[in-house]
């Protein structure tokens, strides 16, 4: 066993530069591995979080709510009967059926519903899509998608007065202990 005092100067003061730079490098390793399992976990969270986010759409037939992912768009299937449901709740009842309430429905015009779902395709095949998709303030949006309250028969065009008056009526609901209301979303379970 060799005592450092047995060692030449030069010697220690290499021996002690390794330590040094073997506790940088170890150190720096450990944060590069901390950072890289945080940016795995963040982006796995991101994409588990958009893939499992849910709506509430409606099925005008069955007259029932059911829980549909977030990128569904409406109306669900080939037919016009399951929509999008813009859903109320209040502070204390959750998502307790039985208190929430629908605010509104919302589909889209078949032209405009094909050309999302394409680009909903491309996304998720993580292939360029080219087509031009209108922003949601261009008056073809507004004219291609449609609201309604529940009980009514006719939709209304977005940009129209009368869809505005139905997509904000729900504002001025209270619940039964005069609760302000919040829009619900299914819950993840």
């Amino acid at each position: 066993m060799v005592d450092q005092l047995d060692l030449p100067p030069i010697a220690v003061a290499v021996k002690q530069s390794w330590k040094t730079w073997l506790a940088y490098a170890g150190a720096a390793a450990l944060a590069t591995l901390s950072l890289v399992v945080a940016f795995n976990k963040a982006t796995h969270f991101h994409r588990q979080g958009e893939a499992g986010a849910r709506v509430w759409f409606y099925d005008q037939t069955a007259h029932r709510l059911y829980p549909a992912p977030r990128d569904r768009i409406p109306p669900d299937g080939s037919g016009d009967s399951k929509v999008r449901a813009v859903v109320i709740g209040f502070p204390g009842m959750e998502n307790d059926m039985r208190q929430l309430k629908i605010a509104y429905l919302e589909k889209y015009a078949p032209d405009l519903k094909a050309l999302l779902e394409r680009a909903e395709a491309a996304h998720t095949a993580r292939k360029p899509f080219t087509e031009k998709i209108p922003s949601n303030a261009s008056d073809e949006f507004k004219n291609n998608a449609f609201v309604k309250a529940p009980d009514e028969v006719d939709w209304h065009k977005l940009g129209t007065a009368e869809a505005r008056e139905v997509m904000s009526a729900w504002r001025d609901w209270r619940g039964p202990a005069g609760q302000m209301p919040f829009v619900s979303v299914p819950s993840m379970e």
